[in-house]
Parts: C-alpha cells; structure tokens; sequence
C-alpha cells in the first residue's frame, strides 16, 4: 500500500519532473549566455532568440509554479500546457544555438580544393595568352602553354565540319 493518497505524487514521478526540470533549465540558461556572449561578439539579432528564450522559460516556469503549489491546485490539464511551453523553450534554445554556431565563410581568392581542404592561387588570367590549367598532382594553377589553333573562319561550315549546302533537312529535329 505504497499508493499516494488525496492527489499526492509519487516519488518516482517527482524524481523524474526534479531531473527533467534541471535538463531544460541547464540548456535554456546554456543558450541564454551563448547568445549573449554572441550577441555582443558578433552580432546584436541574437538578443531577439534570447528574449524570446527568456519569455517561454519564464512563462514554464511560472506554470510549473502554480501547477506544484500544494496549497492552491490548478487543473491537471495544464500539465499538458507545461510539457508544451518546455517543447517550445527547447526548440527556441536549439534555434538560438544553431544559429549563433555558423560556421565561418570561405576566403578564398583563387581555387578552393574541398578534398585537401587548401585554397590554390590563380595568377592573373590576363598575364596568360592562352588560358589556365589546374594541375592537380601539383594542387596549382598554371598558364596554358599549348595554344589551339584558329577556326577557320573563311570556309562557311557548321560544328561538325560539314557544308551547310550538304545539309539533309531529312534529319532535321527542329522540322514538323
């Protein structure tokens, strides 16, 4: 006969509210300094995740208040507005941390190599008379030394070499 009587809690089940209780707290407070310490930093928008972390975690934990207060029991329905408001105060720390923990942009004046994680350097492709290379036993970027010959431009000829006179409309794609 180990039954709480008269609306009493069991044990168990406050031992579990007390450990849930200081999980939501240590992280909310945890995002509440990481975004000040980022919002003087960095950048100041990161006050508006605080304050919003600071608004639900103070509403918890008002309703967490009432709803453990022995003398003055609100309905056991609002159990179910707490477990809503420490969704929400999770979910805006998660927001506050992923926003503020970017990682930084790229830069990189030439060619980045994702595989070797380096940034290459591209001499000035005006200095080159026929282009640029990317030499990747060397991980560099280099002036082209073998120029491609002209088109020839006198002849009237397509893509394929062939004379647009010769021309089968037979095999035209574009025809109806």
């Amino acid at each position: 006969m180990d039954e709480p009587l008269f609306g009493e809690r069991k044990k168990q089940t406050q031992i579990s509210q007390i450990i849930i209780s200081i999980i939501v707290a240590a992280f909310s407070l945890f995002s509440i300094a990481i975004g000040v310490y980022f919002g003087i930093k960095v950048n100041g928008r990161h006050f508006v995740l605080v304050g919003t972390i600071i608004v639900i975690f103070g509403s918890l934990a008002l309703l967490v208040k009432w709803w453990r207060d022995q003398d003055d029991r609100i309905h056991p329905k609002f159990k179910y507005l707490i477990f809503l408001l420490a969704g929400c105060v999770i979910l805006a720390s998660i927001s506050l941390n992923c926003y503020v923990w970017v990682p930084k942009p790229l830069t990189c004046d030439g060619l980045y190599s994702f595989q070797n994680k380096t940034c290459i350097a591209v001499p000035d492709p005006t200095s080159c008379s026929c282009g640029l290379t990317y030499d990747p036993v060397l991980l560099q970027v280099i002036c082209t030394e073998y120029c491609p010959p002209p088109p020839d431009s006198s002849s009237n000829s397509s893509s394929s070499g062939n004379n647009l006179e010769n021309f089968d409309t037979e095999y035209d794609i574009y025809s109806n």
